[in-house]
């Protein structure tokens, strides 16, 4: 916990760099929670009209029945503009887990990948929050391959 901690305030050091701070909480089954804290960067490129461009980077902790793991990831992420407030977004990217099982769990290798989509809504223009469902997986590139499937509410602060 103290080295997540010591990680939570080296990344805040670095607000600046960055648009958007969020904070994240989801659930992988009933007995275990995900607790997160990301940083987003807006690129100045657009694919086509009502899209945005972003890198993400998150810090989680996994908190399940018997153990926990941690969860670095990177990842860019498109939006898409449905109205003025609301908008979808999805990525695929990287994540490093700090253990290669978690309970029953077994994930083969610490490295992994992470796709995810969302629905999002602006509360304000500061505000926003996003429903999401992400998956990890190593993509078969080890024979242990549970994975990960969680449904999260992201709270997101534009700065």
């Amino acid at each position: 916990m103290k080295r997540f901690l010591l990680f939570l305030v080296f990344f805040s050091l670095n607000l600046y760099a960055f648009d958007r701070v969020n904070f994240e909480y989801a659930a992988w089954s009933k007995d275990i929670d995900i607790f997160g804290i990301g940083l987003q960067k807006d690129l100045d490129y657009k694919i086509i009209e009502n899209t945005k461009l972003s890198v993400e980077v998150d810090a989680e902790y996994v908190d399940g029945e018997n153990d926990d793991m941690y969860i670095l990831s990177a990842q860019p992420m498109i939006s898409y503009d449905l109205t003025s407030k609301l908008y979808i977004q999805a990525g695929v990217g990287f994540a490093y887990f700090s253990e290669k099982s978690l309970d029953d769990k077994r994930f083969g290798m610490h490295f992994q990948f992470k796709e995810n989509i969302g629905f999002g809504y602006r509360i304000t223009d500061n505000f926003e929050t996003t429903l999401k469902y992400t998956h990890y997986s190593n993509a078969d590139l080890d024979d242990e391959n549970s994975g990960i499937d969680s449904v999260g509410l992201k709270f997101i602060y534009l700065y």
